[in-house]
């Protein structure tokens, strides 16, 4: 190759290096290269206008450096260079997938702002065990084929050559530059505004139809490529913005529902309750459900990354002893999915105290330090009937910025947190003796749930003794990926027939369910097997999302194969119950626990979302007339519920995506355009609501102004 002319080489080196770093982008775009990520469906269009939109930024790169480097070696191992630099941003951008599912945008780096204390190295071993096992070394092909060219070619002659620069050359440059992204950039536009024009798909649908390398320049100049979604939907005078809104909203003595043409209402009664709902005595309210837990106290449990899965495994399962046995008591939700977004813990907690969806694309608990939003909450209503409202959690206060947001707009009362526990005595590197009898120590960077449990029912118990009335809002800190800090460790005996078969990841992760089994129980009982249920008081116990294992071992925990869309589905799917403990005792054995005043099962769709409105509606909260949209967890109802993350959707029938409607479990599964629009409507009404400061506040006026009091 030495032998061949030096220009030729030259030319193709540039040319492999435009190829390379164009073909590098699909690494990001196409689910069959990156198992991570729900794409869009790929277009012609759509194809064509990237392919352009990303040649137009790698020639803008080239004519900046060629500007100022004249000799053709010197041009090439600038490429070389910036081509590594690029294939990092590449490998880079799919760890992101890897952990989040989605493309990165920078409203979502905010989540980067949380203390990475215990899982920074975690997360950087797991991210270079992807780069060997799933192969993601290729990305950087690119630069080792061109380094291999450079090293094949006569450096010597290549080294004589020179360039001259002219200014007319450089306009002509920069204009052809112009003219591309411009038509790339309105094209995306008019594609966006017709496909899903949502802040969650913003990311992934341009780097898809507008490319990688034009995406992520705008976003780093300050373009962010969005829609104004008030101007979208034509909500510029208050009676369209009500009009909007009241239809979705579920705060209505009388309601139409879009998908069984039914008539519902904001009192749920017994005729349209689920069948087999058992309401004890106790706290029966005729055939009225509305306010029958009106004055206990609220003991909500937010549970870390528990799928529901581990509920259908046989063997784990069988593990989860305590866990069935409390769920035999309370009314389940035995089809309940998670609607988070890019702030994931946060943004469950955020779509049960508020019952609005996240964005998506962001961390709205971060947001709030720039935008100080007024939501309704689950806490402000307790508050207004003179409740104690405090939040325990064994992480850092400045994680998720909750030491703002749980006081300023969650309006709790209090919050103790890691370094309240520290305060008072705690020592981490001493650990939690959570069996006092065998000196057992769980040792972490956070606090034990076990410690967590023991604070909890300490802090309820004082509570009563002072005749207080209290929402507790307790946060677990475990199981959370990489799935280390087991206190158990790492056991293969316990299933021989999994050691061999699947990722290390997905193992330490089922190992977790006797941790996750006893918390659960420590809530409740002693380690001692002895009652500790706190008196007049209500469990609500979900959890945030799932494990994020996207790497096939679903497959063989649930010994079947899966397609890339149920398995969606089935990691969006979470644990939810509500216990309701009377005064009576069912004996176990070991121990007691309990009998539940409200049992049951619901096996529609629910989320948690919906858990919000069916605590107001228990617990007879002081809402007025402000809107909330979800349904009650113990109705009929159908409904649906939304990943604000991938945009997917769940309804009872089936599953499927909104980037691309085509995709469905089951296969066969058709989404008419209703629906879908329906939804869509929704999704976009919801991220006005959180779009501005005030707009819930703008919105709930709105509807008591046309509609009336």
């Amino acid at each position: 190759m030495k032998n061949k002319n030096p220009w030729h080489i030259y030319f193709i080196f540039i040319g492999a290096f435009f190829l390379l770093n164009i073909l590098n982008t699909y690494m990001l775009t196409v689910q069959g290269l990156n198992r991570y990520i729900a794409p869009f469906k790929h277009t012609f269009l759509g194809e064509i206008n990237a392919f352009f939109g990303n040649f137009s930024v790698l020639f803008l790169m080239l004519l900046l450096l060629f500007i100022f480097i004249k000799k053709a070696k010197s041009r090439m191992i600038s490429l070389i260079i910036l081509t590594l630099i690029l294939n990092l941003f590449i490998f880079s951008l799919g760890v992101f997938n890897l952990f989040f599912g989605t493309a990165f945008s920078l409203p979502a780096s905010t989540i980067f702002n949380n203390p990475a204390d215990g899982f920074a190295m975690g997360t950087f071993l797991q991210a270079i065990l992807e780069l060997i096992t799933y192969y993601r070394i290729i990305v950087f092909l690119p630069t080792i084929i061109l380094t291999i060219l450079y090293f094949m070619a006569d450096r010597v002659r290549l080294k004589e050559m020179q360039f001259q620069v002219t200014i007319k050359k450089t306009v002509s440059g920069l204009l052809i530059v112009v003219l591309f992204m411009f038509s790339a950039v309105t094209t995306y536009y008019d594609e966006f505004a017709k496909t899903l024009p949502l802040n969650s798909a913003k990311s992934t649908f341009a780097i898809q139809n507008l490319g990688v390398y034009p995406y992520y320049l705008g976003e780093f100049f300050g373009q962010p490529l969005d829609i104004d979604l008030v101007r979208f939907l034509e909500l510029n005078d208050e009676q369209k913005l009500a009009t909007a809104y009241q239809e979705y909203n579920k705060n209505q003595s009388s309601y139409t529902n879009f998908f069984d043409g039914n008539t519902y209402s904001n009192r749920l009664h017994l005729s349209q309750a689920v069948d087999g709902l058992y309401v004890d005595p106790a706290i029966a309210n005729g055939n009225n459900l509305h306010g029958i837990l009106e004055g206990k106290n609220l003991v909500l449990i937010h549970l870390e990354s528990l799928n529901s899965f581990l509920l259908e495994n046989q063997y784990t399962n069988e593990r989860l002893i305590f866990l069935n046995r409390l769920m035999s008591q309370s009314f389940v939700f035995n089809n309940f999915y998670n609607n988070v977004g890019m702030g994931v813990s946060s943004d469950g907690e955020l779509a049960v105290l508020t019952g609005l969806y996240p964005m998506g694309d962001r961390t709205l608990y971060w947001e709030f330090d720039k935008i100080q939003y007024v939501l309704n909450t689950i806490p402000k209503y307790f508050n207004q009937l003179d409740y104690h409202t405090e939040v325990i959690h064994g992480d850092n206060e400045r994680f998720y910025n909750r030491d703002h947001v749980y006081p300023e707009l969650m309006m709790f009362d209090n919050f103790y947190s890691l370094e309240d526990y520290i305060e008072d005595g705690y020592i981490i590197d001493e650990g939690y003796v959570y069996d006092t009898i065998n000196q057992k120590v769980h040792h972490s960077p956070w606090i034990s749930d076990y410690h967590l449990a023991e604070t909890t029912n300490t802090f309820g118990q004082q509570l009563i003794q002072q005749s207080k009335p209290f929402m507790l809002f307790s946060i677990t800190m475990m199981p959370h990926t990489p799935y280390e800090f087991d206190p158990n460790g790492l056991r293969t005996d316990i299933y021989p027939q999994y050691a061999e078969t699947i990722n290390p990841i997905t193992l330490r992760y089922i190992n977790y369910v006797d941790y996750v089994d006893d918390i659960i129980k420590r809530f409740l009982l002693t380690e001692f097997n002895e009652d500790q249920t706190l008196d007049n008081s209500v469990y609500v116990f979900y959890s945030d999302h799932g494990s994020g294992l996207k790497n096939g071992d679903i497959n063989v925990l649930l010994d079947r194969d899966i397609s890339v869309m149920e398995t969606r589905k089935i990691l969006q799917q979470v644990p939810a119950f509500i216990y309701v403990p009377g005064d009576e005792f069912i004996d176990y054995g070991d121990y007691q626990i309990r009998k539940g005043l409200l049992t049951g099962e619901q096996n529609l769709v629910r989320s948690q979302v919906d858990l919000y409105r069916t605590i107001i509606e228990l617990f007879n909260l002081p809402v007025g007339q402000d809107a909330y949209y979800g349904v009650h967890g113990m109705s009929t109802e159908p409904t649906f519920a939304l990943d604000n993350r991938l945009m997917d959707v769940v309804l009872d029938q089936y599953f499927y995506s909104m980037r691309n409607k085509e995709k469905t479990h089951p296969e066969a599964a058709i989404v008419s355009n209703d629906v879908y629009d329906y939804i869509l409507r929704f999704k976009i009404l919801s991220d006005i609501l959180i779009s501005t400061a005030d707009m819930q506040k703008q919105v709930n006026q709105a509807i008591v102004n046309i509609y009336g009091d």
